[in-house]
């Protein structure tokens, strides 16, 4: 895994030297959830029910976002075509990536959440809950957004296509995501069966994703 360690390494060096990039998703996220306020109108009553599909949609949109060129520059200079000759494996890779964008894309948002959710009329501590929940799904909608960036990469229009493909992926995590909050909100519930499924959604796509992202991106190199 030294490999992945320093794929990971600079990656993140060229995310905050690259003027800004790493800030790209957090900064949709945050324009997504105002104008979501802004569309719901000022009623609080409005905003707290729009508030976990705001919320989740939006975050499911950023990531996929950030994820859009995730394999791009490896594939134009080069070094994704040395570490699959070099490498038997492109998992460590694979998790390079992965790291790449919990980092960048999901933390931040996760943690910026709590304070967007008061735009949408939900109180702090509440915000901090769906955070949690969050933090729940996630990383299923990281994975999901790397296998849909792998199977198009080196292709025109790939952040278009890569937004089509995952939604059929990203349906069942946002479902479920949206009535675990729901029932967060409505009854204080965090460890509801949406929020234990939504865990075992990311359980699943941690286990299922980095197979068919991996020999998406061996096809790409063909």
């Amino acid at each position: 895994m030294k490999l992945g360690a320093a794929i990971l390494t600079r990656d993140l060096a060229l995310a905050f030297r690259s003027g800004g990039g790493w800030f790209y998703a957090l900064f949709f996220f945050a324009v997504f959830t105002a104008l979501a306020g802004i569309a719901f109108g000022p009623s609080l009553t409005a905003l707290a029910a729009a508030a976990p599909a705001a919320i989740w949609l939006a975050a499911a949109l950023a990531i996929q976002f950030a994820a859009a060129d995730l394999f791009e520059s490896d594939l134009s200079d080069g070094s994704l075509r040395v570490f699959a000759a070099e490498q038997k494996s492109l998992l460590p890779y694979w998790c390079a990536k992965a790291g790449l964008l919990a980092l960048t894309a999901a933390a931040p948002m996760i943690v910026a959440a709590p304070f967007f959710l008061t735009m949408l009329g939900v109180a702090f501590g509440q915000g901090i809950g769906l955070a949690v929940l969050l933090l729940l799904g996630a990383p299923a909608l990281v994975f999901i957004a790397i296998l849909t960036a792998a199977l198009s990469a080196g292709l025109r229009a790939g952040g278009l296509l890569a937004m089509v493909i995952a939604a059929p992926f990203a349906a069942p995590v946002l479902v479920f995501g949206v009535m675990a909050a729901k029932a967060f909100l409505l009854g204080g519930v965090l460890a509801s069966p949406e929020a234990l499924i939504l865990a075992a959604l990311s359980l699943f796509m941690a286990a299922v994703t980095p197979a068919f992202a991996i020999a998406a991106l061996r096809v790409s190199l063909e």
